[in-house]
Parts: C-alpha cells; sequence; structure tokens
C-alpha cells in the first residue's frame, strides 16, 4: 500500500512538472503571481531513484493531473454530486512545496454575491478574482511583501510585521478548497434554510473527497468574503464540532443582526468549546458597522476572538491586497 501510494504521489508530482514547463513557454506571469520575480520557487522532482521507502506512507495527491499552476498551488477543478442551487463544483489548490508524507490543514474559502451567478466563476472566484495566490505566495516568501504588493492598502507598521512575524515562523501552508457558494438570499425562501442544506453538502460530500484524494490532516478551517462571510459564520454555527478556526473578512451581516450572530456563535462556543474566530473589515468596508457590532457584541459575552480593520474599501483589490493574506495568514497561526 505505501509503495502504491507513493507511486501515486510520484506521479502527481511529475504531471506538476509537466504542468510547470508548458507554463514556462508563454512570456506571462504564473496566475496569481504579479511579479515572476518575486514568486517563490517550485521544485520540481527529477527522475524518480531507488531510494528505500520511508517509514510515513505519503499522504494522498489528487489522481488527476492539476489544470494550471497558482504559483506554489496545483489547481485541480472538481465535479462533485450535489443540488445546482446549492454546489456541485470546487475549485481545489493543492500545495507543491511539501515534503513526503507531509500533511497540512485544510481551508474552505466561500466566495462572494457576484459570483453566484456562474458555478464555474464561483468557484474560480479566489483565484481568478481575488487573489488568493499572491496571498499564498507573499505568505511562503515575506520578503515580497510591501505597499505596492498589498496594492498600497497597508501600511508600513503592518508589513513590517508581517515580515517579521513570518520571519520568526513561516508559513507552513494549507490544501484550500474553494467551492461553488449559493445566493443565500435566493436558493431558499430564506438563508437559514439554504445553510442548513449546504453545510452538509460540505462535510459529507467535499470534504471526504479531500480527505480521499489530498494531503490534509484532521485540521478544518472555514472563511467567507462578504455573502461567503455571512455563509462561514452560519456553517460555523452549525458544523463546529468539526472545525477548527473560523473566519469572515468583510461579512455581509447587519447592524440589526449583530447581537443573534453573538448569541448563535456563544451557544455554539459553549457546546463545542472555543475555537479561533477571526473578523476581518476594512476602513471603507460596506460592512464596516455590521461586523465592529458584531465584535462589541461578542465582547459583552467575553466571546474571544480576533478583530482587525485593514485599510481598503469593499471590492476585490483590496482580496488581492491584504484581504487574502490575512485570512490565510490566521489560520495558518489557529490552525498550528
Amino acid at each position: 500500500m505505501r509503495r502504491e501510494q507513493g507511486l501515486d504521489r510520484r506521479a502527481w508530482l511529475a504531471s506538476v512538472g509537466v504542468a510547470l514547463a508548458c507554463r514556462r513557454q508563454t512570456a506571462e506571469p504564473p496566475v496569481g503571481v504579479t511579479d515572476p520575480s518575486t514568486a517563490p520557487r517550485v521544485d520540481v522532482p527529477g527522475p524518480v531513484d531507488a531510494a528505500p521507502e520511508v517509514a510515513i506512507a505519503d499522504a494522498p495527491y489528487p489522481k488527476t493531473p492539476p489544470k494550471e499552476l497558482v504559483g506554489e498551488l496545483a489547481l485541480h477543478d472538481w465535479a462533485l454530486p450535489g443540488d445546482a442551487k446549492l454546489g456541485r463544483r470546487a475549485v481545489v489548490l493543492v500545495p507543491t512545496h511539501l515534503k513526503k508524507g507531509e500533511r497540512v490543514p485544510l481551508l474552505i474559502a466561500l466566495h462572494g454575491l457576484a459570483e453566484t451567478v456562474d458555478e464555474e466563476m464561483g468557484a474560480y472566484a479566489w483565484v481568478k478574482r481575488y487573489g488568493i495566490g499572491d496571498g499564498y505566495a507573499h505568505a511562503r516568501a515575506p520578503e515580497t511583501i510591501s505597499l505596492a504588493g498589498l496594492n498600497k492598502m497597508v501600511t508600513e507598521l503592518r508589513v513590517a510585521e508581517l515580515r517579521a512575524e513570518l520571519g520568526k515562523q513561516p508559513f507552513a501552508g494549507m490544501v484550500i478548497a474553494c467551492p461553488y457558494t449559493p445566493n443565500i438570499w435566493k436558493a431558499a425562501p430564506t438563508p437559514d434554510l439554504v445553510l442548513d442544506a449546504y453545510t452538509p453538502w460540505l462535510f459529507d460530500v467535499l470534504l471526504p473527497r479531500l480527505r480521499a484524494e489530498t494531503p490534509v490532516n484532521d485540521k478544518v478551517a472555514v472563511d467567507g468574503v462578504s455573502l461567503g462571510g455571512y455563509a462561514s459564520l452560519g456553517v460555523g454555527v452549525r458544523k463546529l464540532d468539526s472545525i477548527h478556526s473560523l473566519g469572515c473578512v468583510q461579512a455581509a451581516v447587519s447592524t440589526a443582526d449583530a447581537d443573534k450572530w453573538a448569541e448563535r456563535i456563544a451557544k455554539a462556543f459553549a457546546s463545542h468549546g472555543q475555537k479561533p474566530l477571526h473578523l476581518l473589515t476594512s476602513t471603507t468596508d460596506a460592512f464596516r458597522q455590521p461586523v465592529e457590532a458584531l465584535s462589541a457584541s461578542l465582547k459583552k459575552r467575553s466571546v474571544p476572538h480576533t478583530f482587525r480593520l485593514a485599510i481598503g474599501p469593499h471590492d476585490q483589490p483590496f482580496l488581492r491586497g491584504p484581504g487574502s493574506l490575512e485570512m490565510l495568514l490566521f489560520h495558518d497561526r489557529a490552525l498550528r
């Protein structure tokens, strides 16, 4: 069994090498990396040698070759069984930099409202529109973090903090699953009904395949932006027993519902234990006031969480700047 697993991984890595070689034939920068000169190097394995098997069996890797490379992440596009109104597709990003047998946490990242109109657009939102590849590359190579690299939506102080923190404790990496996220305000009469059905799809359909075909360990994080931030909180309170960290980026909640959300989170924590919780908003985010109200309400209930106010509006350039990086960094720390 170990030998078969090892061969599967070698074949997968070889396919990554082929994809990388094909990508190098073009003059365009790799997807998800703004400046190819700052991208971390991807080591492509050479010919398989006769090295003895190690005690630890290889972690599983997707059986099919990646569609493309996003920096140090191999992109896989999965079709899954499910309801067309809820979800049937996910983009899965698997690190190519892991050591033999190494497993890493899983981040499930949910997208926003604009991309709910199309399954492909939604599944690819974090890669094609939100710059999660840029965030991952910056986290892996902190010397590339700069004002310009984060779309000038950061202070010099925060740049120095990020570089220092990542220099002291390097970013270990994670598998990132980007499933299509339904329009929770249209797919059923109420958002709760949508999330009641969507949450089992994430954990009973998507998660088992991730565990069978990717090098994930037992740590699972859920996060999302805007509509996806609302959904991530909803998934979190429903499945906190299976989640190890939870977050939302510019969550599309309302100030009027801040107390309700705080109460639901507090009850989930009381039932299943406290989990690292991250609330990220920004200076001109349309949902800044509701997220601040949620944080204040959580404080009143003595619910521990991390609140961060970044610089920028509620848009894709913010996500391609500090948004994706801050999200990745929080869960990397929380899941250790």
